[in-house]
């Protein structure tokens, strides 16, 4: 189970790699409000919401920008809140040998922690697997799928090589799943930049790449406002 994650994550960035190169889509909030608060219109939250839910694989990659990052501007946004059901999806995967029933069980807290926070590559991975082995294949699909297009929203608002490029994230978790997906170990150092950017240094590597930025001034804002 705990090597599944690194090679979902190279799997999604490999995709999207080619595609992106240097044309990156930072988030523009006031533009991404205007658009997901439209009634009626293809862009409305609620309705991208909703076909995010039932894993439509035809979502586009437009699509999953405005989820991810609208996501952000959520009444119910709450970047650093914890869930019980997490410590018990954990309890399950330390486990040495995972049976039958435990991927049950990971397939039931996995999904009902995904409708709290659709985004979270840590429930999304091991769910992806769960359904694997329990035979459910087109499920699994839908999931790698949404899994992917999370990978390549972020990896399309930046490189992450400098403060300018920062990958945008709403989570501090996927500023590690960004490391992973890029083949990276983290260094142990983590430090806040101009009060809007974390540096995570990363481990030894071929490319002479010391660090990675990310802009995380949308979890640092939802955190003054719960002041």
């Amino acid at each position: 189970m705990k090597k599944i994650l690194s090679f979902l994550l190279l799997f999604a960035f490999a995709g999207s790699a080619v595609a992106q190169q240097n044309n990156f889509t930072p988030p523009q909030y006031k533009k991404i409000r205007k658009a997901i608060e439209k009634k009626g219109s293809g862009s409305y939250y609620p309705g991208l919401m909703q076909r995010l839910q039932t894993n439509d694989t035809t979502l586009t990659v437009q699509d999953y920008h405005l989820l991810y990052y609208g996501y952000a501007l959520q009444p119910g946004y709450a970047p650093y809140a914890t869930h019980p059901l997490a410590d018990s999806l954990m309890s399950i995967l330390r486990k040495e040998e995972v049976t039958g029933q435990d991927y049950e069980a990971i397939i039931r807290h996995g999904s009902a922690l995904l409708l709290e926070n659709p985004f979270e590559i840590s429930f999304l991975d091991p769910l992806i697997y769960a359904h694997r082995m329990k035979g459910n294949q087109e499920m699994a699909a839908r999931l790698e799928f949404r899994f992917g297009r999370i990978i390549e929203t972020i990896f399309g608002s930046g490189d992450g090589l400098t403060r300018k490029t920062a990958f945008h994230v709403i989570s501090v978790s996927h500023e590690y799943d960004m490391l992973r997906a890029l083949g990276f170990g983290f260094g142990g150092q983590q430090q806040l930049i101009d009060g809007k950017y974390d540096y995570l240094k990363v481990s030894k590597n071929d490319y002479g790449i010391e660090g990675m930025y990310f802009d995380v001034s949308v979890l640092l804002r939802s955190l003054s406002n719960l002041r």
